[in-house]
């Protein structure tokens, strides 16, 4: 049986002297070049046969560095990571709920630009797990299915790199970013629910 059936990805086989290099094809930037610093202390992982098996990897592109640019933003950093996971197929992607949050956070000035920017996404279709069971013939092979996505972001720093009033400013301005008006958001509430949801950025301003 081909590996695809197995929701195994060829793109993801190592190969000699190349250390987490791969090249995806993109339908609007074609091809889109990322290379995992799979070795960084800064790697997130979780391994199991249960739940998405969430993977954050610090990346370099050299595609996604010029799209990087070309998007304004209140974030200094130039620096991206990757998200790669397996969620539920029935499941609205995260990227996009966090566009759609943007949307929200758009007209509430304490959150405008606190949410996590997505600079490129991508879903494998090929790697649904629906496959899988489809050819070891289980019944409903589409119900509770996944599938393997990859996200990048623009990176972030992490509160715990602050302290004194540094580390106070950026907690209250965590806790004001959970406004009532999008709290009363199922989109902000199903992506807050989310584990190692990220709230904040170091901007030259001390603000997070």
């Amino acid at each position: 049986m081909p590996p695809a059936q197995w929701g195994y990805n060829l793109l993801f086989e190592p190969e000699p002297g190349v250390l987490g290099e791969v090249k995806i094809k993109d339908e609007e930037l074609g091809i889109v070049d990322l290379k995992f610093k799979s070795q960084s202390e800064e790697c997130m992982t979780h391994f199991g046969l249960r739940g998405r098996a969430t993977t954050v990897y610090p990346v370099e592109s050299e595609r996604l560095s010029t799209l990087l640019q070309e998007k304004p933003s209140q974030n200094p950093s130039n620096e991206m990571v990757a998200k790669l996971y397996w969620p539920e197929v029935s499941r609205e992607s995260e990227a996009d709920i966090l566009e759609r949050v943007c949307q929200i956070a758009e007209k509430e000035s304490q959150v405008k630009g606190h949410v996590p920017e997505v600079v490129w996404f991508h879903k494998f279709e090929e790697t649904s797990t629906a496959q899988i069971r489809r050819t070891l013939g289980i019944p409903d092979s589409e119900q509770g299915s996944r599938v393997l996505y990859i996200i990048i972001f623009r990176k972030l720093s992490p509160i715990t790199t602050l302290s004194k009033q540094e580390f106070l400013t950026a907690w209250w301005q965590a806790v004001l970013c959970r406004c009532p008006s999008l709290l009363r958001s199922p989109l902000y509430m199903d992506w807050m629910s989310r584990p190692s949801c990220p709230m904040g950025e170091r901007r030259p301003s001390s603000r997070h």
